[in-house]
């Protein structure tokens, strides 16, 4: 008997036109989503494309001067010398030292996107997606992306993510908010249940036949995504964020199902049904999200980006007016690179040096305090995200795209070790007054960005997942255990 019935709701669903038209709209909508958030995607990357295309620019620069340098001074016999430092002109090329050469040159951290990048940009679109480092202040390079709280800056794109996220629920619910009542409106419930099937065996083979054809436009419009707008497809790491956001999907579709159930088993009308689904989306897809982000930023408030910036003027000009303690505090803390045989007051590199150093140790703490706050807003939504699917969702979406917090976070600790090392390798070489020469440039530092582990990522959306998968159930299990009581006469 279900199976017959399933066959009937499969056929009766396909072959009504509003039913076609939403799940048309549905299917449009996930390829515009990820449309338009791959074309969010490409922009980052011809951004960054374009910064290391300059970098190359320059580097080719200053070393076709060193390369004529060289062949002038091989030519006519003179000595091969290391230019001033930051000079204006000259014989001596400036990429001869490695002070100007390290302090000039830009070396750009890309953080590439992932397999399912265009699934979600998540706060791709307000994070930088590469950093140029030099031996000047990683601060003073990565401020200029704003950092606060993403959910206060901008609602979001329109990508994959939201359509799941908001526009999902609404389709799910548009096709299943009278599935008993109508039956019971048109008078024809009592006439299906005279014959051998259980209430519960006819609400299964409603929602199994909805959410059918549901899952099916999902997967396949998921799988026409990845394979028209994903990226490395030949990696692993795709598919298991591939799969990842599938089963997130599924768990997030079948927990509204589930609460269509529940509302269809309160025996009420087509209309209060309709009214009570509409009103626990807007609870649970906008409210609740927004009540919990207000809480994340008042018990964590991060400073503001102007009280940032301005500190920074404040301790710079500070430390220019004591500029020889910062000489003397830095030779102190790094003696290996202290200069041989010379005055370290009339050593002008080394000054620079030593005050690019102390504006970044007096600046660290308050750029570690907005990346601190930050994460602390994130361990607490963390914490509290069990009160809404959507949350849930949208944590395991950034995670499978690459787009979380914590991958951004990573990145950012990846590119502050690689400019220490960008830093190291020309301090040595400037302040001991080594001319650079042209064969050196093939030997410069270059970032290697380290992608996260699936073990970790799996770990992270563990709890979103179990999260999910324990409201689906209850839901579930819940309404079911309703069909119990419910009236299947008008009274």
């Amino acid at each position: 008997m279900f199976n017959l019935i399933f066959r009937h709701e499969t056929r009766s669903l396909t072959r009504t036109p509003a039913f076609v038209w939403i799940l048309g709209l549905l299917a449009a909508a996930m390829i515009f989503g990820a449309w338009a958030a791959a074309q969010s995607i490409a922009r980052q990357e011809a951004g960054a494309q374009a910064v290391v295309v300059a970098a190359s620019k320059q580097r080719e620069k200053m070393r076709g001067a060193v390369v004529a340098y060289e062949k002038k001074t091989a030519a006519t016999g003179q000595a091969y010398e290391v230019a001033a430092f930051n000079h204006a002109g000259g014989a001596v090329p400036a990429g001869t030292n490695a002070g100007t050469v390290g302090s000039t040159l830009v070396s750009p951290a890309i953080l590439p996107p992932t397999g399912l990048a265009a699934f979600a940009v998540g706060q791709g679109d307000i994070q930088l997606s590469y950093i140029p480092v030099n031996s000047n202040s990683i601060i003073s390079a990565t401020r200029d992306a704003e950092i606060g709280n993403p959910v206060n800056l901008k609602r979001g794109p329109f990508d994959l993510s939201f359509v799941v996220i908001f526009l999902l629920p609404i389709f799910i619910l548009a096709i299943s908010y009278d599935m008993l009542s109508s039956e019971k409106e048109r008078g024809t419930l009592a006439m299906v249940l005279s014959h051998p099937v259980s209430l519960r065996k006819l609400m299964l083979s409603k929602v199994a036949s909805r959410a059918m054809i549901i899952l099916a436009v999902i997967v396949i419009a998921g799988f026409g995504a990845l394979l028209t707008v994903g990226g490395d497809l030949g990696l692993a790491d795709t598919w298991a964020r591939f799969g990842l956001w599938m089963v997130a999907t599924l768990l997030y579709s079948l927990f509204w199902f589930g609460l269509a159930v529940l509302v269809n088993a309160l025996s009420q009308n087509s209309a209060t049904n309709g009214v009570v689904l509409a009103g626990a989306w807007l609870v649970l897809v906008v409210v609740a999200p927004t009540l919990v982000s207000v809480l994340a930023t008042t018990v964590y408030p991060a400073p503001s980006r102007f009280e940032f910036i301005t500190a920074s003027r404040v301790v710079q000009t500070q430390v220019e007016k004591d500029y020889m303690k910062a000489l003397d505090k830095y030779f102190y803390d790094h003696a290996e690179f202290a200069p041989q045989g010379a005055a370290s007051e009339a050593d002008f590199l080394a000054t620079s040096l030593a005050k690019n150093a102390a504006v970044e140790k007096a600046m660290t703490p308050l750029f570690n305090q907005f990346r601190g706050q930050l994460a602390k807003q994130d361990d607490m939504v963390a914490q509290v995200q069990f009160v809404s699917p959507a949350i849930m969702m949208q944590r395991v979406l950034n995670d499978a795209s690459g787009a979380s917090a914590a991958r951004y976070s990573g990145f950012i600790d990846q590119v502050v070790a690689y400019r220490q090392v960008w830093t190291d390798h020309f301090t040595r070489r400037f302040v001991a007054q080594t001319p650079l020469r042209s064969a050196d440039y093939a030997a410069f530092p270059s970032f290697q960005y380290r992608e996260e582990a699936v073990g970790d990522l799996a770990g992270r959306s563990a709890p979103s997942i179990l999260g999910l998968l324990a409201l689906m159930t209850a839901v579930m299990v819940g309404a079911f255990a309703a069909l119990r009581r419910y009236q299947v006469a008008a009274r």
